[in-house]
């Protein structure tokens, strides 16, 4: 878990224990400071693919393909096999609801017609960008930024997605300001990790504030598929109880489901919290994760603030690469292909 050092303010973000200095604690989805380039956004999604995406998108002296407005139906002809989203272009999705989630964040959920899916695969997510006068970067290009939606590929008529609003995040802010009727451009999917059922005995999840998405699409798709025996055994951490996202979900499945079980991590424990406070430590991970002696029987998921995933397994690589495993993971004993980085 990663918590404040009480020497510093309540937000920095302390990695864990090992030679990873502390850092200011930022979320997956945290805006990028300034107006820097969004490349960095497409080499984190998918190397080579991602590079290609972003470039696709006029990211290397170009601005982004326009968009007539025909918006989700063009993309429901019969060309399109996979569902509402296309990998070629942006497409205008009305935003249908907007449904209060905590103090910060919101599921915006946004309509497809004629009760078609999203297009969406496992796992996978999208990326976005205002439509018309959206935001701009400082070179007066739209800001584009990844998002990894909360509905299943299953999912037909509408996709959501839970965001936290961040104070100064370009994207952020103006998907909060959105009402409904208003229109949000998207593009995807992105495909992620290919998670098939069965494939593993276990899976250990480390995740921290909106790392929690694409976990929850793995979770869900376990939960809904009873012929998948796979176990699931997640460490969620945050700042503070309210900060947890799909807490609900996750306490039911806990409660009902014996194929999960769940760990909160919290700066500050509530009186009477169920959960670990202070950092991840080879512990925690000794205690709650698969062994890694298991070999080709599990697989670890890390997503979360970049100091949390440097200090629990290495950050990516170059290019988006997953980059070489240090940190906590391999100095228990995981190897390289047992950890996957989203």
């Amino acid at each position: 878990m990663i918590r404040a050092n009480p020497a510093v303010t309540s937000s920095l973000f302390s990695a864990a224990r090992s030679s990873v200095r502390p850092s200011v604690r930022s979320y997956a989805t945290a805006p990028s400071s300034g107006g820097s380039s969004n490349l960095p956004l497409w080499l984190g999604l998918g190397g080579i693919a991602g590079l290609g995406a972003y470039w696709g998108l006029g990211g290397l002296n170009g601005s982004p393909p326009k968009v007539s407005g025909k918006d989700v139906k063009e993309a429901l002809s019969p060309t399109s096999v996979s569902g509402a989203l296309s990998k070629e272009k942006f497409i205008d999705f009305k935003l249908k609801e907007v449904i209060p989630y905590n103090h910060d964040s919101s599921t915006f959920v946004f309509d497809i017609p004629d009760n078609a899916p999203s297009g969406l695969t496992l796992a996978s997510a999208v990326v976005t960008k205002g439509s018309g006068d959206g935001p701009k970067d400082k070179d007066g290009k739209p800001v584009i930024r990844p998002y990894t939606p909360v509905t299943s590929p299953e999912t037909k008529g509408h996709i959501d997605f839970l965001i936290k609003k961040y104070p100064g995040g370009a994207m952020t802010e103006h998907i909060h300001s959105l009402k409904p009727g208003d229109s949000l451009a998207i593009k995807g999917p992105i495909p992620k990790f290919p998670y098939k059922a069965n494939e593993f005995e276990e899976l250990g999840m480390i995740a921290g504030g909106t790392g929690i998405t694409p976990m929850w699409q793995v979770i869900q798709a376990i939960a809904n598929d009873k012929s998948d025996k796979t176990k699931v055994t997640l460490v969620y951490t945050n700042k503070s109880e309210a900060d947890i996202l799909l807490r609900e979900k996750f306490d039911d499945l806990q409660k009902n489901d014996s194929r999960f079980k769940i760990v909160y991590g919290l700066d500050q424990l509530p009186k009477g919290f169920n959960g670990f406070t202070g950092y991840v430590t080879p512990e925690i991970i000794s205690e709650h994760m698969p062994a890694p002696g298991k070999a080709d029987k599990i697989k670890l998921f890390i997503c979360g603030p970049p100091p949390q995933v440097e200090a629990i397994s290495g950050g990516k690589g170059p290019k988006g690469s997953q980059g070489e495993l240090k940190g906590l993971l391999a100095d228990a004993g995981y190897q390289q292909d047992q950890i996957y980085k989203f």
